[in-house]
């Protein structure tokens, strides 16, 4: 039997505002019509080709009446599935504008799993790009009775599908000329009580849950870019996280209500991202750990001139200190800032604050959240250097899971304690440190062996470019650590050379008993998390070939 207690909790610091309870259409439509001119709001990196806030303001007016016009509005779910593009915000903003509610997909997923998420939220309109709109096409056909139109969002005037339309397309033949963009009014509503989208979650130990985001809950992560203490205000912004994941949606949703200009890369190739902070003289990053290790590890950063760089904030799977000073040195820079965050909280709920050293950790808890780091099997809360379960309540927590209430239920604490499955502690001076997550520890004879503390030691080798570890059942032993190297390119290495360094810096229930396998790359989630079930997959392989 849990025995809650709430004798250790750990306040952020007290905001510099109330929290407002505003719409994000209502906040974002003020911030458009405010500079309604030809400032550039986003420019695509690669072919040049810009979308400004007066574009962006008449478009998203025009398409938010044509949905209304055509039957849908407050509460209509509404997908949103494409690589990063200028036309991308367009749907999401008009459906925020109407009280409509966005859920977007990733459109790399396999049939199947688009299946899945589609079946979460059940959207009654899927706005996409015209590189999956035949995907979409197919299973409103033969597989999935609600969807009820397709429309792609590709500014393109040569698309003949049959069962779509095009955006441009779907609003001429709406509205029939009738634009009144100046006139149009935004659905008001309770901002705390109203769900703005459904994000998938990370489906790292598991199918992808509907987390129910509220505008209140943006509505926070609005407030803390304005607060000095926890970033670099600059012109522009690096729009390169996948719009359809929660990180990259809300920081560059963000970034267009602050009237950044948003330097879009669609897909990400190595040499284009360096490139385009080089030629546009970037000054801060949000970015995720496989990318900090391209940038601290790989021989083409050589190649360009990456001076403009001042602050880096790295978030969703935990940072080595190693890494971390490797990139420093490197760059040249003093800023390096870890952030911890959960879809579930949406995003971000600690970070390390401007100018505070805090090597190796994630940072302090945010403004507007309280935080308690909670036994796993007593319930208990602890206090500074304990390792437990980290635990969350304030205005980012989530709504709930959508249509799963049993989902729902499982995820707090019977007093309303967000559970967020992550292992840390925070020390003396309250700052925070991630040790893994509880489901992916290794047990091995009863002691637990975090994958996370390997791959921190492992990526310091310096043949190694990536690396994954996860337990294989044994016997005798309950698990044994297996790691999956990718070596770097021309070098040679082998398992001998891998088990022998890693010995030397760990105790001896973290050896690497279960080997070592060489792989071309780690499967990984859009957010740089590892999907340790797709490696025990591999290991099954394997094992089914010997």
């Amino acid at each position: 039997m849990y025995q809650e207690d709430n004798k250790y909790v750990i306040d952020g610091p007290a905001p510099l505002e109330p929290l407002r309870n505003l719409s994000l259409g209502k906040l974002i439509y003020d911030s458009l019509s405010a500079n309604s001119n030809n400032h550039e709001a986003m420019v695509d990196a690669e072919s040049g080709r810009s979308i400004s806030y007066q574009e962006i303001l008449t478009k998203t007016s025009d398409l938010a009446r044509s949905l209304v016009k055509n039957g849908y509005g407050y509460n209509t779910i509404i997908t949103v599935s494409s690589e990063n593009s200028l036309q991308f915000y367009i749907p999401v903003i008009s459906s925020l504008y109407i009280g409509a509610i966005v859920a977007p997909i990733n459109p790399n997923y396999t049939e199947e799993e688009m299946i899945h998420c589609l079946n979460i939220s059940k959207p009654k309109i899927i706005f996409c790009s015209k590189t999956v709109s035949a995907k979409y096409i197919h299973l409103k056909k033969n597989k999935l009775s609600y969807i009820e139109k397709i429309i792609t969002i590709d500014d393109v005037d040569d698309l003949h599908l049959q069962d779509s339309e095009t955006m441009e397309g779907f609003i001429s033949r709406s509205l029939l000329g009738n634009f009144k963009s100046k006139n149009f009014l935004v659905t008001e509503f309770d901002a705390d009580k109203q769900v703005a989208f459904i994000l998938c979650s990370s489906g790292t130990t598991g199918l992808p849950k509907g987390v129910m985001v509220s505008h209140s809950n943006v509505m926070v992560r609005y407030l803390h870019t304005l607060d000095s203490r926890y970033g670099l205000r600059a012109e522009k912004f690096l729009g390169f996280l996948p719009f359809f994941h929660g990180f990259g949606l809300i920081t560059n949703f963000v970034a267009l209500i602050l009237k950044q200009k948003i330097i879009v890369i669609g897909k990400f190739q190595e040499e284009l991202f360096l490139k385009t902070i080089q030629d546009h003289q970037i000054e801060s990053l949000w970015v995720v750990p496989p990318i900090v290790v391209f940038l601290a590890k790989s021989p083409l950063v050589e190649n360009y001139d990456l001076s403009s760089i001042k602050d880096i904030v790295c978030g969703a799977a935990p940072l080595s200190k190693d890494i971390e000073e490797s990139l420093k040195q490197r760059l040249n820079i003093d800023s390096v800032r870890q952030s911890y965050g959960l879809t579930e909280a949406t995003i971000a709920v600690i970070t390390v604050p401007k100018g505070v050293p805090n090597h190796g950790s994630c940072g302090q808890v945010h403004t507007y959240m309280t935080c308690k780091v909670r036994d796993v099997e007593s319930g208990k809360s602890l206090g500074p250097n304990q390792i437990g379960e980290l635990c969350f309540k304030g205005a980012m927590v989530m709504m709930g899971y959508y249509g799963n209430e049993e989902a729902t239920k499982r995820s707090f604490t019977s007093d309303g304690w967000l559970l967020s499955g992550d292992l840390g502690y925070y020390d003396e001076l309250k700052n925070f440190y991630i040790v893994g997550r509880i489901k992916e520890l290794i047990k091995y004879k009863g002691f637990q062996v975090a994958p996370a503390e390997l791959e921190a030691i492992l990526l310091k080798h310096p043949k190694i470019r990536d690396v994954g570890v996860v337990g294989i059942r044994d016997e005798k032993s309950g698990e044994l650590p297996l790691a999956f190297v990718v070596q770097e390119p021309n070098s040679y290495l082998t398992e001998e050379e891998i088990t022998h360094f890693l010995s030397k810096k760990v105790s001896s229930q973290k050896r690497l008993r279960g080997g070592v396998v060489f792989v071309k790359n780690i499967p990984k989630n859009p957010t740089g998390k590892i999907l340790r079930q797709e490696l025990k997959k591999m290991v099954i392989k394997l094992k089914s070939k010997l």
